[in-house]
């Protein structure tokens, strides 16, 4: 799909967008722990396809860049332009509060916090102020040819 529209613009999102992010994935979980094993297909896609982005948000993209501290960085700044922080946390708190994590079991690690703002977190912590604002404002704007 993404060789066959090029001039769509594509965004992977939830869990195996982001645990294909390691290349000994192997479909057995939704949110798997451990170090990434380089060469995984997301990275592959978004290194060839210019109309593939990333989503950031949700769970699923927090526990694969959480997961493995020395792959993260340099897998941001790698595609720091074709990823985009959105947030579908649900949290009515910003502490995990309300309908949030706790009603997903395969992703408990999260109970109790905001995932929105576990993630902005981690960026932060992870990337320049350049890249972060990328990640966080920039990209979603260029992407989506959203006026400021």
């Amino acid at each position: 799909m993404l060789k066959a529209y090029p001039k769509t613009k594509f965004i992977g999102h939830a869990d195996a967008f982001w645990a294909n992010l390691s290349a000994d994935y192997a479909n057995e979980v939704a949110y798997p722990t451990g170090k990434i094993k380089c060469g995984g297909i997301t990275d592959k896609l978004l290194a060839d396809y210019p109309n593939l982005y990333g989503d950031l948000s949700a769970n699923s993209a927090n526990n694969a860049l959480s997961r493995d501290p020395e792959f993260t960085p340099a897998f941001l700044e790698r595609h720091q332009d074709k990823l985009i922080f959105g947030s579908d946390c649900a949290c009515t708190d910003g502490k995990g509060g309300g309908v949030s994590q706790g009603n997903n079991p395969t992703a408990s690690r999260m109970a109790g916090k905001c995932v929105a703002r576990e993630t902005l977190s981690l960026l932060k912590r992870t990337v320049s102020p350049a890249v972060f604002r990328k990640l966080a404002w920039d990209n979603a704007h260029k992407t989506y040819a959203l006026k400021a």
